[in-house]
Protein backbone atom coordinates (compact mmCIF):
# COMPACT_ATOMS: atom_id res chain seq x y z
CA UNK A 1 0.00 0.00 0.00
CA UNK A 2 2.41 2.12 0.58
CA UNK A 3 4.13 1.96 -2.30
CA UNK A 4 0.93 3.05 -4.30
CA UNK A 5 1.17 6.06 -2.37
CA UNK A 6 4.32 6.80 -3.37
CA UNK A 7 3.64 5.85 -6.70
CA UNK A 8 0.35 8.42 -6.82
CA UNK A 9 2.59 10.97 -5.41
CA UNK A 10 5.58 10.87 -7.38
CA UNK A 11 2.98 11.04 -10.39
CA UNK A 12 1.26 13.89 -8.85
CA UNK A 13 4.95 15.50 -8.66
CA UNK A 14 5.05 14.69 -12.25
CA UNK A 15 1.77 16.52 -13.40
CA UNK A 16 2.36 19.68 -11.66
CA UNK A 17 5.74 20.10 -13.26
CA UNK A 18 3.76 19.38 -16.40
CA UNK A 19 1.12 21.82 -15.80
CA UNK A 20 4.06 24.13 -14.86
CA UNK A 21 6.34 23.67 -17.89
CA UNK A 22 3.30 23.74 -20.29
CA UNK A 23 1.96 27.25 -18.39
CA UNK A 24 5.69 28.70 -19.53
CA UNK A 25 5.24 27.18 -22.91
CA UNK A 26 1.91 28.89 -23.36
CA UNK A 27 3.28 32.18 -22.47
CA UNK A 28 6.35 31.98 -24.34
CA UNK A 29 4.25 31.40 -26.99
CA UNK A 30 2.35 34.77 -26.62
CA UNK A 31 5.05 36.79 -26.07
CA UNK A 32 6.72 35.46 -29.53
CA UNK A 33 3.26 36.36 -30.95
CA UNK A 34 3.46 40.03 -29.38
CA UNK A 35 7.26 40.70 -29.82
CA UNK A 36 6.66 39.55 -33.34
CA UNK A 37 3.41 41.55 -34.21
CA UNK A 38 5.61 44.95 -32.64
CA UNK A 39 8.45 44.08 -34.81
CA UNK A 40 6.27 43.76 -37.97
CA UNK A 41 4.69 46.84 -37.87
CA UNK A 42 7.85 48.11 -36.76
CA UNK A 43 9.46 47.31 -40.28
CA UNK A 44 6.03 48.13 -42.09
CA UNK A 45 5.62 51.13 -40.59
CA UNK A 46 10.02 52.30 -41.32
CA UNK A 47 9.84 50.44 -44.84
CA UNK A 48 6.72 48.96 -46.36
CA UNK A 49 4.13 51.70 -46.44
CA UNK A 50 4.66 53.45 -49.01
CA UNK A 51 5.19 50.12 -50.96
CA UNK A 52 2.30 48.07 -49.69
CA UNK A 53 -0.25 51.53 -49.47
CA UNK A 54 -1.36 53.58 -52.23
CA UNK A 55 -2.09 57.09 -51.58
CA UNK A 56 -3.77 57.66 -54.74
CA UNK A 57 -7.48 58.22 -53.58
CA UNK A 58 -9.96 56.02 -54.40
CA UNK A 59 -12.99 57.19 -56.41
CA UNK A 60 -16.32 55.74 -57.87
CA UNK A 61 -16.01 54.62 -61.67
CA UNK A 62 -19.33 55.72 -63.49
CA UNK A 63 -20.69 53.16 -65.62
CA UNK A 64 -21.15 54.43 -69.16
CA UNK A 65 -24.59 55.35 -70.21
CA UNK A 66 -27.03 57.34 -72.24
CA UNK A 67 -25.57 61.07 -72.23
CA UNK A 68 -27.88 64.22 -72.97
CA UNK A 69 -27.30 65.93 -75.93
CA UNK A 70 -27.52 69.84 -75.50
CA UNK A 71 -28.90 71.09 -78.21
CA UNK A 72 -27.54 74.90 -79.22
CA UNK A 73 -30.67 76.90 -80.24
CA UNK A 74 -28.56 79.69 -82.57
CA UNK A 75 -30.39 83.21 -83.41
CA UNK A 76 -29.88 82.24 -86.88
CA UNK A 77 -31.23 79.17 -87.59
CA UNK A 78 -34.32 78.73 -89.10
CA UNK A 79 -37.42 77.63 -86.14
CA UNK A 80 -37.72 74.05 -87.33
CA UNK A 81 -40.58 73.45 -89.55
CA UNK A 82 -41.41 77.58 -89.29
CA UNK A 83 -40.94 79.99 -91.87
CA UNK A 84 -38.71 82.25 -89.51
CA UNK A 85 -34.93 82.15 -87.38
CA UNK A 86 -34.73 82.21 -83.72
CA UNK A 87 -33.36 85.93 -83.51
CA UNK A 88 -37.56 87.24 -84.28
CA UNK A 89 -39.53 84.63 -83.02
CA UNK A 90 -40.60 87.06 -80.00
CA UNK A 91 -42.06 88.82 -83.17
CA UNK A 92 -43.39 85.97 -84.68
CA UNK A 93 -47.47 85.64 -84.14
CA UNK A 94 -49.93 82.83 -85.20
CA UNK A 95 -52.18 83.49 -87.85
CA UNK A 96 -55.08 82.57 -86.58
CA UNK A 97 -54.73 84.88 -83.75
CA UNK A 98 -53.85 87.93 -86.10
CA UNK A 99 -57.10 86.61 -88.70
CA UNK A 100 -59.27 86.25 -85.46
CA UNK A 101 -58.46 89.90 -83.95
CA UNK A 102 -58.78 91.99 -87.29
CA UNK A 103 -61.80 90.43 -87.90
CA UNK A 104 -63.31 90.94 -84.17
CA UNK A 105 -63.53 87.34 -83.58
CA UNK A 106 -61.73 87.86 -80.99
CA UNK A 107 -60.30 90.77 -78.77
CA UNK A 108 -56.83 92.25 -78.78
CA UNK A 109 -55.49 93.83 -76.20
CA UNK A 110 -51.79 94.63 -75.90
CA UNK A 111 -49.47 96.92 -78.11
CA UNK A 112 -50.43 98.56 -81.21
CA UNK A 113 -49.21 95.51 -83.89
CA UNK A 114 -48.67 95.95 -87.50
CA UNK A 115 -47.77 93.71 -90.06
CA UNK A 116 -46.48 94.23 -93.60
CA UNK A 117 -47.09 91.81 -96.43
CA UNK A 118 -45.72 91.53 -99.27
CA UNK A 119 -47.62 89.83 -102.44
CA UNK A 120 -46.59 88.14 -105.67
CA UNK A 121 -42.62 87.77 -105.47
CA UNK A 122 -39.85 87.22 -105.16
CA UNK A 123 -38.38 89.79 -108.01
CA UNK A 124 -35.13 90.32 -109.15
CA UNK A 125 -35.99 94.37 -109.68
CA UNK A 126 -37.84 94.87 -106.42
CA UNK A 127 -37.19 92.06 -103.36
CA UNK A 128 -34.37 93.17 -102.79
CA UNK A 129 -34.69 96.83 -102.85
CA UNK A 130 -37.72 96.48 -100.15
CA UNK A 131 -35.45 94.11 -98.08
CA UNK A 132 -32.55 96.97 -97.95
CA UNK A 133 -35.31 99.46 -96.67
CA UNK A 134 -36.77 97.24 -93.72
CA UNK A 135 -33.07 96.66 -92.88
CA UNK A 136 -32.02 100.22 -92.99
CA UNK A 137 -35.27 101.09 -90.72
CA UNK A 138 -35.57 98.07 -88.45
CA UNK A 139 -38.73 96.61 -89.65
CA UNK A 140 -39.86 93.25 -90.79
CA UNK A 141 -42.62 91.73 -93.28
CA UNK A 142 -43.81 88.90 -94.45
CA UNK A 143 -43.44 87.93 -97.98
CA UNK A 144 -46.36 85.58 -99.72
CA UNK A 145 -44.21 84.32 -102.50
CA UNK A 146 -45.63 82.66 -105.97
CA UNK A 147 -44.23 79.30 -107.30
CA UNK A 148 -44.17 80.81 -110.46
CA UNK A 149 -41.78 83.60 -109.21
CA UNK A 150 -39.53 81.69 -107.40
CA UNK A 151 -39.07 79.22 -110.56
CA UNK A 152 -38.99 82.47 -112.90
CA UNK A 153 -36.39 84.30 -111.14
CA UNK A 154 -32.57 82.50 -110.97
CA UNK A 155 -31.49 83.68 -107.91
CA UNK A 156 -34.40 83.16 -105.96
CA UNK A 157 -32.95 80.88 -102.90
CA UNK A 158 -30.28 84.13 -102.68
CA UNK A 159 -33.35 86.39 -101.99
CA UNK A 160 -35.57 84.13 -100.11
CA UNK A 161 -32.83 82.98 -97.95
CA UNK A 162 -32.03 87.22 -97.20
CA UNK A 163 -35.66 87.74 -96.16
CA UNK A 164 -34.82 84.86 -93.75
CA UNK A 165 -31.44 85.85 -92.77
CA UNK A 166 -32.76 89.44 -92.24
CA UNK A 167 -35.68 88.82 -89.76
CA UNK A 168 -38.88 88.38 -92.23
CA UNK A 169 -40.99 85.35 -92.91
CA UNK A 170 -41.90 83.78 -96.04
CA UNK A 171 -45.33 82.97 -96.65
CA UNK A 172 -47.33 81.38 -99.55
CA UNK A 173 -49.42 82.69 -102.27
CA UNK A 174 -50.25 79.83 -104.47
CA UNK A 175 -48.19 78.38 -107.04
CA UNK A 176 -49.36 79.85 -110.31
CA UNK A 177 -52.25 82.68 -109.57
CA UNK A 178 -54.24 81.75 -112.22
CA UNK A 179 -57.81 82.63 -110.86
CA UNK A 180 -59.38 79.74 -113.11
CA UNK A 181 -57.15 77.05 -111.95
CA UNK A 182 -57.69 77.83 -108.55
CA UNK A 183 -61.10 78.65 -108.80
CA UNK A 184 -62.90 76.92 -111.70
CA UNK A 185 -66.35 78.58 -112.29
CA UNK A 186 -65.57 81.11 -108.94
CA UNK A 187 -65.38 77.97 -106.87
CA UNK A 188 -62.64 76.83 -104.93
CA UNK A 189 -60.80 73.88 -105.29
CA UNK A 190 -59.29 72.81 -102.15
CA UNK A 191 -57.09 69.98 -103.76
CA UNK A 192 -55.65 72.17 -106.39
CA UNK A 193 -55.09 74.85 -103.79
CA UNK A 194 -53.61 72.28 -101.22
CA UNK A 195 -51.60 70.97 -104.20
CA UNK A 196 -49.99 74.82 -105.08
CA UNK A 197 -49.24 75.58 -102.04
CA UNK A 198 -47.01 72.01 -101.11
CA UNK A 199 -45.65 72.28 -104.42
CA UNK A 200 -44.14 76.06 -103.45
CA UNK A 201 -42.99 74.83 -100.44
CA UNK A 202 -41.09 72.02 -101.71
CA UNK A 203 -39.69 75.02 -103.96
CA UNK A 204 -38.73 76.96 -101.28
CA UNK A 205 -37.24 74.48 -99.50
CA UNK A 206 -35.35 73.03 -102.45
CA UNK A 207 -33.83 77.17 -103.54
CA UNK A 208 -33.12 77.89 -100.37
CA UNK A 209 -31.46 74.21 -99.20
CA UNK A 210 -33.49 74.46 -95.96
CA UNK A 211 -35.61 71.03 -95.28
CA UNK A 212 -37.09 71.79 -92.09
CA UNK A 213 -38.54 74.85 -93.85
CA UNK A 214 -42.42 74.98 -93.30
CA UNK A 215 -44.77 78.05 -93.63
CA UNK A 216 -48.10 78.19 -92.32
CA UNK A 217 -49.17 81.07 -93.51
CA UNK A 218 -51.21 81.24 -96.95
CA UNK A 219 -53.32 84.21 -98.47
CA UNK A 220 -55.69 83.24 -101.42
CA UNK A 221 -54.69 85.19 -104.76
CA UNK A 222 -57.78 87.47 -105.30
CA UNK A 223 -58.68 87.71 -101.38
CA UNK A 224 -60.71 85.20 -99.18
CA UNK A 225 -63.93 87.31 -100.04
CA UNK A 226 -64.04 86.81 -103.53
CA UNK A 227 -64.92 82.92 -103.81
CA UNK A 228 -67.53 80.55 -103.42
CA UNK A 229 -66.87 77.55 -101.39
CA UNK A 230 -64.06 78.90 -99.30
CA UNK A 231 -65.05 77.72 -95.97
CA UNK A 232 -64.68 73.89 -96.94
CA UNK A 233 -60.97 75.10 -98.31
CA UNK A 234 -60.14 76.55 -95.01
CA UNK A 235 -61.29 73.78 -92.80
CA UNK A 236 -59.09 71.47 -95.72
CA UNK A 237 -56.26 73.98 -95.08
CA UNK A 238 -56.70 73.71 -91.35
CA UNK A 239 -56.15 70.03 -91.04
CA UNK A 240 -53.10 70.34 -92.74
CA UNK A 241 -51.56 73.05 -90.63
CA UNK A 242 -52.07 76.37 -92.82
CA UNK A 243 -53.94 79.16 -91.62
CA UNK A 244 -55.04 82.38 -94.22
CA UNK A 245 -54.92 85.67 -93.76
CA UNK A 246 -56.52 88.30 -95.59
CA UNK A 247 -55.91 92.16 -94.42
CA UNK A 248 -57.75 95.43 -92.83
CA UNK A 249 -55.46 98.06 -94.35
CA UNK A 250 -53.41 98.69 -98.03
CA UNK A 251 -51.11 101.16 -99.51
CA UNK A 252 -53.50 100.89 -102.79
CA UNK A 253 -50.87 99.02 -105.42
CA UNK A 254 -53.33 96.70 -106.36
CA UNK A 255 -56.10 99.34 -106.92
CA UNK A 256 -57.72 100.10 -109.94
CA UNK A 257 -55.67 102.90 -112.09
CA UNK A 258 -58.59 105.58 -110.90
CA UNK A 259 -57.84 104.78 -107.44
CA UNK A 260 -54.47 104.18 -107.00
CA UNK A 261 -52.51 106.59 -105.50
CA UNK A 262 -49.84 108.56 -107.69
CA UNK A 263 -47.09 109.39 -105.37
CA UNK A 264 -44.82 108.69 -102.16
CA UNK A 265 -47.22 110.64 -100.15
CA UNK A 266 -50.43 109.53 -101.14
CA UNK A 267 -49.04 105.92 -101.28
CA UNK A 268 -48.51 106.11 -97.50
CA UNK A 269 -51.52 107.86 -96.56
CA UNK A 270 -53.63 105.27 -98.37
CA UNK A 271 -52.88 102.90 -95.69
CA UNK A 272 -53.92 105.01 -93.04
CA UNK A 273 -57.28 106.20 -95.09
CA UNK A 274 -58.04 102.75 -95.84
CA UNK A 275 -57.91 101.47 -92.08
CA UNK A 276 -60.62 103.91 -91.25
CA UNK A 277 -62.96 101.24 -92.63
CA UNK A 278 -61.59 98.65 -90.47
CA UNK A 279 -63.15 97.98 -86.82
CA UNK A 280 -59.53 97.00 -85.81
CA UNK A 281 -56.98 99.63 -85.37
CA UNK A 282 -54.86 97.98 -82.96
CA UNK A 283 -53.81 95.30 -84.97
CA UNK A 284 -53.04 96.10 -88.47
CA UNK A 285 -52.45 94.06 -91.91
CA UNK A 286 -50.96 95.70 -94.64
CA UNK A 287 -51.52 94.44 -98.47
CA UNK A 288 -48.48 95.87 -100.49
CA UNK A 289 -46.89 93.82 -103.54
CA UNK A 290 -43.23 93.12 -104.52
CA UNK A 291 -43.68 92.68 -107.83
CA UNK A 292 -41.54 93.74 -110.52
CA UNK A 293 -43.94 96.43 -111.91
CA UNK A 294 -44.45 97.95 -108.29
CA UNK A 295 -41.92 100.74 -108.17
CA UNK A 296 -43.96 103.22 -106.50
CA UNK A 297 -44.36 100.49 -103.22
CA UNK A 298 -40.59 100.45 -102.61
CA UNK A 299 -40.13 104.16 -103.43
CA UNK A 300 -42.99 104.90 -100.74
CA UNK A 301 -41.99 102.05 -98.34
CA UNK A 302 -39.48 104.31 -96.07
CA UNK A 303 -42.46 106.93 -95.72
CA UNK A 304 -44.79 104.10 -95.16
CA UNK A 305 -42.84 102.83 -91.84
CA UNK A 306 -41.96 105.92 -90.70
CA UNK A 307 -45.63 107.08 -90.68
CA UNK A 308 -46.85 103.84 -88.99
CA UNK A 309 -43.75 104.23 -86.56
CA UNK A 310 -45.38 107.63 -85.19
CA UNK A 311 -48.35 105.92 -84.90
CA UNK A 312 -46.98 103.91 -82.42
CA UNK A 313 -46.78 100.19 -83.94
CA UNK A 314 -44.65 96.96 -83.49
CA UNK A 315 -43.37 95.45 -86.63
CA UNK A 316 -44.36 91.51 -86.62
CA UNK A 317 -44.01 88.85 -89.05
CA UNK A 318 -46.84 86.01 -89.67
CA UNK A 319 -46.18 82.21 -88.25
Amino acid sequence: MRNNKNIFSNNKSIYSSGKKCGGNKAIIFLLIIVLGSLLGFTIFKLYGENFFTSKTPITAIETPGETEVEIVVKPEDLVDQSNHINAVDKFAYSTLDVRNWISSVQPYQGEKLVFLTFDDGPSLENTNKILDILKEKDARATFFTLGASIEKNGNSGDVLNRILNEGSAIATHSYTHVYDTLYPGKNADKDVIMGEIDKTQELIRTVTQRENFKSSVFRYPGGHMSWKGIEVVDSYLAENGIEYIDWNAMNGDSEPTARRPKDVLGTANYIMESLKFSKVKDVVVVLMHDASNKNLTVEALPQVIDTLKSEGYTFGILK
